[in-house]
This record gives structure tokens, sequence and C-alpha cells, in this order.
């Protein structure tokens, strides 16, 4: 049996949290021992989830006393107790395996881990938001390779080849992030998930997916819904995420005069069946390292405006078209409601590598081979 211990700061609902959800639930059982170590709770449905699974998951945070105080001693004490813990953890759990996501490599490299472990890395976003904003984390990572069998993963062929050249070594590999296309295959009815979510049946419904902040430019996004809006007077708009701009976005809605065509959800697991209850997605993201919602929205068979911040490969269907976020707010929903009125169709290529059920067979069989290496 082969120990895993996925490693992330929590588990609220963004991408690489749910993709590290989907890693623990859906590697092989009888092959791989999963750990999930986490030193923040979000309190969001991840855990629970795990936890009927019996996967465990370790909060650090409930052994940091001063966890949720904010003065600069406690900021301090609660730096030097999550390194302690996060390295008396690891060495309790003596894992095969430890696999980190989202800026974690000073932790790993102070953890004090035994030589034989080897070490995956998993880039969730842009490559060049990571050289600006988080060198000490590149350096750390850089140092890990330099003493473990490190292997780098990155979303998609762009992302590679930037990690490739930040990290200086061609052993960067590429692994999709995935959706559970059987959760797009059903048939949901439409009808009564509106009604649940109190969303009008005649409203032409525009979605959203991501959590709030300013990466994901939800201001535009209101920008291109106030054009809809004027050109179809049913449209509502539906966020799902949480963040720290949420606050800012509904004041923004408000000055706009569109309270009452908005509703926003945090922490859904029925994100397939809202996807497939919904008419019209909008994503303009400044940059992406993916944007699985991206995938999402597209196997629910929505027409997507998206931006050109999102990588090119997330493009899986004939309905999403890409737009500069150059473009006025108005060029976005005219584009957007030209393309609701096609009736062309959807079609598909290349979907089934998104499937995260055959990425994680994938993922089994690098863990297996850096078993096998030595």
């Amino acid at each position: 049996m082969i120990r895993v211990v996925h490693f992330i700061h929590g588990l609220n609902m963004g991408g690489a949290e749910t993709l590290v959800k989907n890693y623990a639930l859906l590697l092989d059982k009888s092959k791989f021992n999963v750990t999930v170590l986490c030193y923040t709770r979000c309190d969001s449905p991840y855990e629970t989830i795990l936890q009927q699974n019996n996967i465990p998951v370790v909060y650090l945070c409930d052994e940091m006393p001063f966890y949720e105080k904010t003065g600069l001693i406690a900021k301090l004490v609660n730096l030097f107790q999550r390194y302690w813990l996060v390295r008396r953890e690891l060495q309790r759990l003596d894992p095969d395996i430890v696999h980190f996501h989202l800026s974690l490599s000073d932790y790993v490299r102070f953890s004090g881990l035994k030589k034989s472990v080897k070490l995956f890395y998993t880039q969730h976003f842009s490559a060049e938001v990571w050289k600006s904003e988080n060198a000490s984390d590149i350096q750390n990572l850089k140092w890990l390779m330099k003493h473990y069998q490190v292997q780098p993963i990155a979303l998609n062929a762009s992302m590679c080849d930037s990690m490739n050249k930040i990290l200086q070594t061609d052993n960067t590999k590429i692994l999709n992030n995935g959706v559970d296309l059987s959760e797009y295959s059903r048939q949901y009815d439409r009808n009564k998930k509106r009604m649940d979510l109190n969303i009008p049946q005649n409203a032409f419904l525009v979605v959203h997916v991501g959590r709030f902040n300013s990466v994901k430019n939800h201001e535009f996004l209101i920008d291109v819904f106030k054009q809809i809006k004027e050109q179809r007077a049913e449209a509502f708009l539906l966020m799902i995420g949480k963040g720290e701009t949420e606050r800012q976005v509904v004041e923004k809605i408000k000055a706009e005069g569109l309270d009452g065509s908005y509703k926003i959800l945090h922490d859904r697991t029925d994100v397939a069946e809202i996807l497939q209850a919904s008419d019209a997605a909008v994503f303009p993201s400044i940059v992406e390292g993916l944007g699985i919602a991206v995938i999402e929205m597209q196997a629910a068979g929505l027409p997507c405006v998206v931006s050109t911040g999102v990588p090119d490969n997330a493009c899986i269907s004939n309905k999403l078209q890409f737009l500069s976020l150059e473009l006025s707010a108005m060029e976005w929903a005219r584009k957007l409601l030209e393309m609701c009125e096609d009736t062309t169709p959807i079609q598909y290529s290349g979907i089934e590598e998104w499937d995260i059920r055959h990425n994680v067979k994938q993922l089994e069989q690098m863990y297996e081979e850096a078993m096998m290496n030595g």
C-alpha cells in the first residue's frame, strides 16, 4: 500500500481544492492510502464528503491556540507553529508520496522528510503570476528538486513550458484538471432546480462560477450582464462562489440598478445541476491557470463567452467563444446573445481528456512509476 499525503492550505471549493478532493476520492484504495493535510478550516462540504468516504483530513489549525488572533505576536506564533506542525504531522504520517498544491514548498522543505519520499507539486495558477508573486516558493521548490525526487505537474501545455523555464528543467508533466463527466450525462429537472433556488422559471439565466477575487473580474461581469439585461429584460445573474471581493461586487450590482436580478450561492455540491438549469455563461477572468469552471460550463452544454486569459485548451466545444477584455461589455453581451440564438447542436472535441477518472488513472501511473524508480 502506497501512503499518499495531499497537502493544501484548506478545503474551500476552489479549483485546486476540488481537484484534491477528487484525487482523494478516486485514487484506487486497494493501492493507495490517502490523507489530506490542511492548516486552515474553510467550513466547506468537502471535509464531510471526504470523511464520509473514510479519508482522513488533518487540520493543523486545531492545535494552534492563536489561530484566529490577528496581532503581530499571534501571527509570528502561528507561523512558527505551522512549520512545526507540518513537520510533526508529515513525520507521523510517514508518507511514501507528498503531493502538495499552491505555494507550500517552504513548509515541505523544512519538514525534514526522509530522502526516500517522492514529491509531487501541481501548479494551479498562471506560471507568470507564480513567478512575479511567489519568488520564494520557486526558490524553495528548486531546493527540493536538488535534494528529492520531485515531479512538477502543469495543467496545460503553455503552463508546462513556462514551468520548465522557471524551474530550469525539462521534467514537468501535463496532467489536465478534470470534472466528473457522469454528472453531466444525467438529465436533471431544470424547472425544479430553478424552483429550489427561487429563480424565475422564465429567466434568461446567466451563470458564473468562481471565487470572488480581483482576478475573476466580477466588475466586468456585472458590466456585461447590465448590457444583456438591456436586451433581455428577463435576464438573471447567478454567481457561485465566495471570497474577499463579494461585498464590493454586491455594491456595484446595486449601484447599477440590478438589485433583484441576481443571486449569489456559496459552497455548492450541485454545480452540474445548476449549470444545466442555466442558459448561458460568462467567464471574464484576467488570467487563469486553467479555469475548470469553463470545462464544466461546456459539459453542461452552455454557450460561453470567455476571456483570452483562459488557456486555449479549455475550449472543448463549438459553444465557446474567446473574447479580449479590451472589447467593450456591449460587445461581450452582443456576442453571447448571438451565440444563444444559434441553434447548431453542441459538438465536443477532446472532452474525454477532461474526465477526472481518466486523469486519476494517469496520476496513479505517475505515483507507481515514481515508487519503482527508487
